[in-house]
């Protein structure tokens, strides 16, 4: 009986010793946006932390932890708010010490694993802190009301980033990276163009909330919206460029359902940007305000897209199709989505990876923008 307690006390002693080193540190990743700096570390369930912070400094303590050698290569990250990155290790516990630029309002959190992360995250975000607003003379609110006249705002919205790689093609081509490429290509033309100003939605790689993006364009009083994307499916065979605008409905097809479920999950990328009851009121009047009107102007400006994407290759649909995508809920402003091209097709993914069928395709897409304000 004896043997017998003192063997059930050790397996209870191990597991416990094994429950106390379980949390491994899977990764380490960083992403910078012009607003804060995301830092995202892939863990085991139930990682237990804590975050310090004194004057220019941060410290993360993961209790329990285990660091993989592949993981302490990638902790050294510097942008323009961490400085330095140094580890402490105390018994079980791992002190990461970042050195800030300044003082910045953190938040942390943990997100389960999803359909795209295998594990579970732990995010900590350092967002600049506001600064106050200066007095606007009359002289600087007359010159912005100019400006506003002359400039006709092309709102080019580059799909994911960040933490959110969208579709992955068969040579592990990020659909985030073309369609941040494509973006900058149609942006920088466009704003060569005499009377026109383009403003990205995200200039790097980060991630921007879906609600976010509609709100750039309403603060920016854009006249058009165009939101960039690069499709995957499990045909291979799947070919041709597509362009969809919004239907309340949801899609009108069920490959237009499926890329709406794959294009509007934000909350994974830890963003929970459900409206409340006075939201959804103010939307429904916005939309019956603004639905037909708007409706026709994006059907139309599709069309010229199609037109012109059918100039430089294969056609997916040769007509706008209609989906429910939460970028395209911009009231009174014609929205449209281009998925350019299918990056799950291996001769398409050659194709977005390279630089002139890159420009062709933003060329395409500036010259039906053209096109519709003819």
């Amino acid at each position: 009986m004896r043997k017998l307690l003192s063997l059930l006390a050790g397996l209870l002693l191990l597991g416990s010793c094994y429950a106390e080193s379980k949390t491994t540190l899977h990764d380490f990743r960083f992403w910078s946006s012009p607003e804060r700096t995301r830092i995202v570390i892939d863990t085991d369930p139930g990682a237990g932390f804590s975050i310090n912070q004194e004057e220019n400094q941060l410290t993360l303590n993961v209790r329990h932890a285990k660091l993989l050698k592949s993981t302490y290569k990638k902790l050294f990250f510097k942008d323009q708010r961490i400085l330095k990155t140094r580890i402490k290790r105390n018994k079980t516990t791992y002190q990461f010490k970042f050195k800030l630029n300044n003082q910045y309002q953190v938040k942390s959190y943990t997100l389960k694993p999803n359909n795209k992360y295998k594990h579970h995250r732990l995010v900590v975000d350092l967002y600049d802190k506001l600064a106050k607003k200066p007095v606007i003379t009359p002289e600087k609110v007359d010159k912005k009301i100019t400006q506003t006249k002359q400039k006709t705002i092309i709102l080019i919205d580059a799909g994911h980033g960040g933490e959110d790689p969208g579709a992955i093609g068969q040579k592990r081509t990020q659909e985030k990276r073309i369609t941040l490429s494509i973006a900058k290509k149609l942006a920088k033309k466009i704003n060569k163009t005499r009377g026109m100003k383009a403003i990205l939605t995200r200039k790097g790689d980060y991630y921007v909330g879906l609600s976010k993006r509609i709100r750039i364009a309403q603060a920016n009083k854009a006249s058009l919206f165009v939101s960039i994307h690069a499709d995957s499916v499990a045909n291979r065979k799947a070919s041709g460029a597509s362009v969809y605008t919004l239907s309340k409905r949801g899609g009108s097809t069920k490959f237009a359902r499926r890329l709406e479920r794959s294009q509007n999950t934000s909350d994974q990328f830890g963003f929970n940007e459900r409206s409340n009851s006075k939201d959804q009121y103010l939307n429904k009047i916005l939309w019956d305000l603004s639905r037909k009107d708007r409706d026709l102007q994006s059907q139309k400006l599709g069309t010229k897209i199609l037109s012109q994407l059918d100039k430089i290759g294969k056609l997916h649909k040769k007509k706008p199709q209609k989906a429910g995508f939460v970028v395209l809920k911009t009231p009174a402003i014609p929205s449209v989505l281009v998925e350019t091209a299918f990056i799950s097709n291996p001769q398409e993914e050659r194709r977005l990876n390279n630089d002139k069928e890159q420009d062709k395709i933003a060329n395409a897409i500036y010259q039906g923008i053209l096109s519709y304000y003819q």
